[in-house]
């Protein structure tokens, strides 16, 4: 699965001015979502995010390929864009998942996640996601996650080929 560069980085300056504007298509607990579309008005992928008490925007992202991902945005880190890190999810007392961050913003990542069982039961299900990388541990509760992916993955189907008018 990849999720390409270009597809992500604009992800995540939406999400951080969606955040701040407010606007969303469909809001699921904490978590607010949309459709976006490409500069040729093709669509290209739904998001959600919630930002955590620590300001860190936490977002997850379905592409029209239904390829998904995990970004975090911190305004308060730099990054060195083009780099990629290990990193280990960790969700309540699951196995842990390993997967490779891209940097793909100087204030985001992305972690691209597989679309299997036991990683979308352990989003849905879970209560707390903590994220380890050399360095760092950031947590996040998973609040409503369950029924915010559900709203994720009906954007998708929603919005899969269509075009913004």
């Amino acid at each position: 699965m990849t999720l390409r560069a270009s597809l992500v980085v604009p992800l995540l300056v939406r999400a951080l001015w969606a955040i701040g504007a407010g606007t969303a298509s469909f809001i699921s607990g904490v978590w607010q979502g949309d459709a976006n579309y490409d500069s040729e008005g093709k669509f290209s992928d739904c998001t959600m995010t919630a930002q955590a008490q620590s300001g860190i925007l936490l977002g997850f992202v379905i592409s029209k390929d239904y390829d998904w991902g995990l970004v975090l945005a911190d305004e308060t880190r730099t990054f060195e864009m083009g780099t990629t890190e290990a990193v280990v999810l960790l969700i309540d007392d699951r196995d842990p998942i390993a997967a490779i961050a891209k940097v793909v913003d100087v204030h985001g990542i992305v972690i691209p996640l597989l679309s299997t069982d036991p990683v979308l039961d352990a989003l849905r299900e879970g209560k707390v996601l903590t994220i380890v990388a050399e360095g760092s541990k950031i947590s996040f509760k998973l609040t409503g996650t369950n029924d915010a992916i559900a709203a994720l993955a009906a954007c998708v189907t929603e919005h899969r080929g269509s075009e913004k008018v």
